[in-house]
């Protein structure tokens, strides 16, 4: 068994947990207070609500995936399809939750929308979504050269 791998299984489920709570218990009391500090905006309150929700949703769906991948990798079964499919999902869903991000920015904007630092923490946040998309895009091109390489010395041996 590999040590790392079963540590950063513990680690992603106890993040897990955390974005749980943080989604089930602090968003909503997060989301009245909004409300109750601006009366005005109470029409606003439920899509912002709702899309926060979903891109937590979103992240424990990818979290779920990485735990598949922890898994793969485990069995070593890294150099398969089913590993380079679960790593192309993953990029799909960092770029599904920055343009959720942006979508989010923009609904703000429409009504004076974020605080300075709120919107410099989407953009930030932004820019780590597409970093790790990144990452990830390159983790795929080694698998899959690495898939070649072990095919191509396979048929030689």
């Amino acid at each position: 068994m590999n040590i790392a791998s079963n540590i950063l299984k513990i680690l992603l489920i106890v993040f897990s947990i955390g974005v749980i709570f943080f989604g089930a218990y602090v968003l909503p009391i997060m989301a009245e207070q909004m409300r109750a500090l601006y009366p005005e905006l109470d029409y606003a309150k439920l899509p912002i609500l709702v899309t926060c929700e979903l891109l937590l949703a979103l992240l424990l769906i990818g979290i779920g995936i990485i735990m598949y991948l922890l898994i793969l990798f485990d069995r070593g079964l890294t150099f398969g399809s089913r590993f380079i499919r679960g790593v192309e999902i993953l990029v799909g869903m960092c770029i599904v939750a920055s343009i959720g991000i942006i979508i989010l920015f923009q609904y703000l904007r429409s009504f004076g929308g974020p605080g300075p630092l709120l919107a410099l923490e989407m953009i930030g946040i932004t820019i780590i979504i597409w970093i790790v998309a990144a990452v990830i895009m390159l983790i795929r091109a080694i698998v899959k050269k690495a898939i070649v390489y072990k095919d191509d010395y396979d048929m030689t041996v």
